[in-house]
């Protein structure tokens, strides 16, 4: 007798374990904590028989993860970078909606790039992007690695996409001069500037706007370039009613409106939702929207996702003291000059040169969309050699030209003497 409630026993035990399994949701998503946790304890008061587990991963650990097929089975995708979702279609890992077979994927708010700085330094709210290139900035600025950043890499794709691809190049490869670090993560720059470390960080509005507690304020980078953040239910996953259920709660009338709370401080998708915000910072992306004179291409960013990076790596984050010094020297000099000299123009043209052509990277971006971030093909790893390569070159000639003008000046102090 006592064997058969041990089977019985063992029995419910099993299935209500198969219950609970089927009942848990898993959602992996570069938001922080203090964005996600609002929504879960929302959906859960909802949906109390639904276990909502949350893995935080950056974006591109986290495009990487379900690139590589998703074996911890995750349901939903949740992530500010547009880009990140054009990857992840491409490669099939979105599920399709039951009615029409799209995509599963919905746009749940709008976001904005600037940096944020101290309040006590009574910021503007929107400034000229070329301000951050002021020597007076020089060592004030931090900004998180774009390949471990989703938030970072749309700075350098919003530049590429407004300037051009060789302006946009220059202006960030100037932009590494005035650099104090560059982090691992988005929220170790806002932990920087919160606490002194640095006067400037590089970062995306809602994650300064939900810091301002923290004496942070945040400045939109002009012309302001508004992206979407989407929410996207994944082909893989093991709970696909339930994974609906929490998109549909994210993007209803009661999700929107939890986005303008102060803890979240995000802008809405839905119109008739953003038409209740009264923050400045909502007016902003509204005029922006209207004004729509440029949208962020999220295609054109995922066919070159990995170029971009690996670009940024090769030319500013591998050579980040040399770059910075090299700056450094050439702005001491032109200091010391009422104008300055054909030379000290080569030097600034070294420095800004990005010599690969916008066109040659675009299938390398293709290529890296069927192709796990962390394991490069021998076309990317060629690919790579050749361009860290050529940033050697260039800066390698640019030192040269300096030692040369820095002799001269020293040569001339001796005369004057």
């Amino acid at each position: 007798m006592r064997s058969g409630k041990t089977a019985l026993a063992a029995l419910v035990v099993s299935l209500l374990g198969t219950q609970l399994y089927a009942q848990q949701l898993r959602v992996l998503t570069s938001m922080p904590p203090g964005f996600y946790q609002p929504f879960v304890a929302a959906f859960s008061k909802q949906h109390p028989d639904v276990d909502v587990i949350t893995l935080n991963k950056n974006t591109n650990a986290s495009v990487d993860e379900i690139l590589r097929g998703n074996e911890r089975q995750f349901d939903v995708f949740w992530s500010s970078s547009p880009e990140a979702f054009e990857l992840l279609q491409q490669n099939g890992h979105l599920a399709a909606l039951p009615a029409t077979g799209a995509p599963d994927v919905h746009s749940f708010a709008y976001s904005a790039l600037g940096w944020t700085q101290k309040q006590s330094r009574a910021a503007a709210a929107s400034a000229g992007w070329d301000a951050l290139l002021a020597p007076e900035n020089a060592g004030a600025i931090a900004m998180a690695r774009p390949s471990r950043s989703g938030s970072t890499h749309m700075v350098l794709e919003r530049s590429l996409q407004v300037r051009g691809w060789q302006e946009g190049w220059a202006y960030l490869l100037e932009l590494a001069g005035n650099l104090s670090t560059i982090t691992a993560r988005s929220f170790t720059v806002l932990d920087g500037v919160a606490n002194g470390r640095f006067d400037i960080g590089l970062t995306i509005d809602f994650l300064a706007h939900s810091r301002a507690d923290e004496d942070l304020s945040f400045v939109y980078g002009t012309p302001v370039m508004v992206t979407t953040a989407r929410i996207a239910v994944l082909a893989d996953g093991k709970t696909p009613e339930q994974a609906r259920a929490f998109v549909d709660f994210v993007i209803s009338d009661a999700g929107q409106r939890l986005l303008m709370t102060p803890e979240i401080a995000r802008t809405p998708h839905a119109a008739h939702i953003r038409a209740e915000a009264t923050a400045l910072y909502h007016q902003v992306l509204e005029d922006a929207l209207t004004l729509n004179w440029l949208e962020y291409d999220a295609a054109l960013a995922s066919e070159r996702y990995w170029a971009v990076n690996a670009l940024f790596d090769a030319f500013v984050f591998e050579m980040f003291d040399t770059r910075r010094e090299a700056w450094r020297r050439l702005r001491a000099l032109e200091a010391e000059q009422a104008a300055p000299t054909v030379a000290m123009h080569d030097i600034r043209r070294l420095l800004t040169t990005m010599p690969i052509a916008e066109d040659a990277v675009g299938n390398e971006g293709r290529a890296t969309n069927a192709n796990a971030f962390a394991t490069l093909s021998e076309r990317q790893e060629a690919s790579l050699q050749e361009w860290r390569a050529a940033s050697q070159v260039l800066l390698s000639e640019a030192g040269r030209l300096l030692r040369v003008l820095e002799a001269e000046r020293a040569n001339a102090l001796v005369r004057d003497e």
